[in-house]
């Protein structure tokens, strides 16, 4: 088969998962019903942790299984595809989407149970009244279509093939997509005062999860040692920090949106990081490639929790200056230490320039944005 046969085949597969994708969502959130939706069939709380509880340990096989994948790569010097493909890490990446599909299918069918016990037959009358374990189940149902796709990108481009190609990012969409409904979820879940702080430390798990997956995704390709791809070299070296950046940025807004807890940020960055530490040590144990530690945003996380910003009374100041904060805290030392790299291009000034005015500007405009899907996300 040739490149150009495998290039449209390609196309077609991830092509036709999102085609699926989009039908089906249309089909059960918005195509017209004549019946109102239930408001009584929804999940048991000790369901919901259940349903957390396995999520999480399948993006923490998401994520191990891709920093393995990363390393293997560098390792053998391949990018498998054909009857390789289903090497060791690309196994617990797709058993990771499996098990997400799974839980989601037990708990929309003890959904379903109550539902046709309660006259309730229509398919989308129950996920509508859960809206979230829909999505869950939807993203997990997409990963599993786009494998033959994926496969097929792998065996076109060999290890040429870059992080940021269709099927990858679409992968790491629905992946972010899995981990933000199992918020959604969780903070639909009754709980006492007490147990609060424990649902927050649990968003903050699930943040700093699909802040790892985005982040490997978005930048780990400049973290690796070792030559990269053409394409990887070709991008302008400011777009590591920028996206990098962002991603976190992304992250913590909505971890401070969605908790109103004075350290969420940080937290959320704290655990990235101890996520990203305890995988990369353990590659290191086993003989495998350690990718870099990622950049360091933390600080810019702290001075987003520091900073008291509910006394500002115009929100387009708060806006401008939760951007400009962790903009700031971000730069300050990120941008030294990518300038005293050797393994990158030289990180000009002008590069320096490009990063601290894209950061601003774009996290200026994702911040009214970012507290719509929190406003989505939060119960009531």
């Amino acid at each position: 088969m040739n490149s150009s046969e495998l290039f449209i085949k390609g196309l077609l597969f991830t092509g036709s998962a999102v085609g699926f994708l989009l039908v089906i969502t249309w089909w059960v959130y918005l195509s017209p019903m004549k019946r109102t939706v239930p408001a009584g069939i929804k999940p048991a709380a000790r369901l919901i942790d259940w349903i957390v509880g396995i999520l999480l340990l399948s993006s923490c096989l998401m994520v191990v299984g891709a920093l393995w994948d990363a390393s293997m790569h560098i390792q053998t010097g391949e990018v498998p595809g054909g009857s390789d493909f289903l090497w060791p890490p690309h196994l617990m990446i797709y058993g990771s989407f499996l098990l997400a599909f799974l839980i989601a299918c037990v708990a929309i069918a003890a959904i379903a149970r109550v539902g046709i016990q309660s006259g309730v037959k229509d398919p989308r009358q129950w996920v509508r009244a859960n809206p979230y374990l829909g999505a869950v189940a939807l993203a997990a149902v997409f990963t599993l279509m786009s494998v033959p796709g994926d496969a097929l990108w792998h065996e076109l481009f060999g290890i040429d093939l870059t992080a940021w190609s269709p099927p990858h990012m679409l992968l790491a969409g629905m992946s972010a997509a899995i981990l933000v409904s199992a918020v959604g979820l969780l903070l639909q879940r009754p709980v006492s005062p007490s147990q609060e702080p424990a649902r927050n430390a649990a968003v903050f798990v699930l943040l700093g999860l699909m802040l790892n997956v985005l982040y490997i995704i978005g930048v780990l390709e400049w973290e690796l040692p070792g030559g990269r791809a053409a394409m990887v070299d070709a991008r302008p070296i400011w777009a590591y920090p920028l996206v990098g950046g962002l991603l976190a940025f992304i992250t913590f807004i909505l971890a401070k949106n969605l908790t109103q807890y004075r350290w969420s940020a940080t937290m959320t960055a704290l655990v990235f990081y101890l996520v990203r530490l305890g995988i990369t040590l353990g590659l290191g144990w086993t003989g495998n490639v350690q990718p870099m530690m990622p950049l360091p945003f933390l600080f810019g996380a702290l001075l987003l929790d520091v900073i008291p910003w509910k006394p500002v009374s115009n929100r387009y100041l708060r806006t401008l200056g939760q951007a400009a904060a962790f903009t700031f805290g971000y730069a300050i030392f990120a941008l030294p230490l990518l300038t005293n790299r050797s393994d990158i291009p030289h990180f000009t000034f002008q590069d320096q320039f490009f990063t601290v005015l894209l950061t601003l500007v774009v996290s200026a405009i994702l911040i009214p944005l970012l507290r719509l899907a929190s406003r989505r996300l939060s119960p009531g």
